[in-house]
Formats: structure tokens, sequence, C-alpha cells
């Protein structure tokens, strides 16, 4: 799996417009519904969801990174998302440092592994030299797609 097999180039947004944790998230589910065009689920029901599992433990996993994510009934395959904050925001992360760029990933109960797989595939990314520190200079969907496919190439 790639980061590109879960994240369609659609469902990147290289400047969210929202200013606080929730907004981003809703902006993140929009995008992958609309990349995700065979995907039938209600925005809400989905930010309701990770909202809930925001309460659990927060996804945002340091160094300015959050990877909201949740398995819900009503979706089929595992799709994500992708965005930067303009601004960082507080996302209660592990090492209290805002986040700005943020990782989403919706998953149905069915498909835990997948699901796994594409937590990983973010995970393992973020520790690559320069991919996060790539990923805030990107301006464009492009060259953030750029940037996703170069750190596949990299892994292999």
């Amino acid at each position: 799996m790639k980061l590109t097999d879960f994240i369609s180039k659609k469902a990147i947004i290289p400047v969210l417009k929202a200013v606080d944790k929730k907004g981003c998230i809703q902006e993140l589910v929009q995008a992958a519904r609309k990349a995700f065009e065979g995907e039938r689920f209600v925005v809400a029901d989905i930010v309701d969801g990770i909202v809930q599992r925001e309460k659990i433990g927060s996804t945002g996993i340091g160094g300015g990174v959050g990877v909201p994510h949740v398995k819900l009934e009503g979706i089929k395959n595992v799709i994500g998302a992708f965005g930067r904050v303009a601004m960082p925001i507080d996302f209660n992360a592990v090492d209290g440092a805002p986040v700005d760029l943020m990782f989403l990933i919706l998953s149905p109960p069915s498909k835990g592994e997948a699901y796994l797989k594409a937590l990983q595939k973010i995970m393992t990314a973020i520790k690559k030299p320069n991919f996060v520190k790539f990923l805030r200079g990107a301006k464009t969907t492009r060259e953030i797609e750029e940037i996703f496919r170069e750190v596949e190439e990299v892994a292999v």
C-alpha cells in the first residue's frame, strides 16, 4: 500500500481554511468524500465519530502532525485525505505542540489490516528525513502529491 493508494490527489488540501481541530477534520472528511465518489457517507457522522475517537486519546502524534482516524460502518474502503493548516492548531498532541499537518484515515471495521497498513505508511513516511519539512514547504497539491510519491520510491 502506498500513500497515494488511499490519499487521492483530489483529497489533498494545500491550505485548510478552518482554524480549529473540528473544522479541519470536517474539511478533510468533505475532501475524502468528494475524492472517493463511490463512498456514500454523512460527513457529520464521520466528524462526530472522529471527535469521539479523539476523546479516547489524541491523534496528535507529535512534531506538528495529526492523524485523525476512525473505523465506521458505511465506508467501503480505507480512504484518506491530507491537509496543511495555515496557523498551527491545538490538537492535544502527545508533545503539546500545535498541529499543522493532518493525515485523515477512514476505514470500515472489516478492513482492519488495510487500516493498520495505512496508519503504518503515514508513520513510516513522517519519520523519513525531510518528509515533514518538504510538506510544510510545498505550495500546491501537485507538489504535495510529488512528495508522497518520492517517499514511496525511497521506501521501496
